[in-house]
């Protein structure tokens, strides 16, 4: 007779809080990723407890969140998910958000209970007060396991001027690049202009220094682009980073 010898302490079924949503501008990003992830770990076995954040910070954790936050999303407006809605059905959705998002209990902190109540959390918010150190440090204070990077990686990775210089000290070669406040651009826009066309040429890419790797980054081919893209990465964040 064939003995198992599994290890029950890997094998059993994980209560897992997977956070998404939240108050950075890749909120919708967000929901689409939690997806992925939440139908991975029930595929393999485990409980999900969906935990959403608003975009003004409230948390959702009764009802329906992911529903809640599908229904206001621009992302999830959409028929089939190719083509927008028609005018006739964005009303409807507008009234299952309503109604999804009265079913919810919201609550500007997470409850004491969480802790006996998940085995770990895991978070899928996107930039900042997400990926930042953030929200992971909420999580040390609580006592409450997660997954993923800790508060200073998180911090340092999620700011690509600093994340730059760390590297550029270990001596870790890098494409060049420049990074200026916001109010510096607004202040002396000509000498930022000249900066850039000097150190890095063109084309070039402007970013925001704390966001992910798509909204407000724009690729500059010439100098008659710069100003808007720089005043796109501004929008975003005090903080701006151009690579060549």
């Amino acid at each position: 007779m064939s003995q198992d010898h599994s290890d029950p302490v890997t094998h059993r079924r994980v209560r897992v809080g997977v956070i998404f949503g939240g108050r950075s501008a890749e909120h919708d990003v967000s929901l689409r990723s939690a997806l992925t992830v939440m139908r991975a770990l029930e595929a393999a076995g485990h409980e999900v407890v969906p935990i959403g954040v608003t975009r003004d910070g409230n948390w959702l954790t009764d009802g329906d969140p992911m529903r809640a936050l599908q229904a206001s999303s621009p992302l999830f407006a959409l028929h089939n998910g190719e083509q927008p809605v028609a005018g006739s059905i964005v009303g409807e959705v507008e009234r299952l958000a309503l109604e999804a998002i009265t079913t919810s209990t919201p609550a500007l902190i997470p409850s004491n209970g969480w802790a006996g109540a998940i085995d770990v959390v895991f978070p899928v918010l996107h930039g900042p007060m997400g990926e930042d150190g953030t929200v992971q440090g909420l999580f040390e204070l609580a006592g409450i396991p997660y997954v993923g990077a800790g508060v200073m990686a998180s911090s340092v990775a999620m700011d690509k001027a600093i994340a730059k210089q760390l590297l550029n000290q270990a001596g870790i070669p890098q494409v060049p690049w420049l990074t200026f406040l916001r109010k510096e651009w607004q202040r002396f826009p000509e000498a930022v202009a000249a900066d850039i066309a000097r150190e890095l040429g063109f084309p070039c890419f402007v970013k925001p220094a704390n966001l992910g790797s798509s909204i407000g980054i724009s690729k500059v081919h010439g100098p008659e682009e710069l100003a808007a893209a720089l005043d796109e990465a501004s929008r975003h964040d005090r903080k701006i980073v151009v690579e060549r």
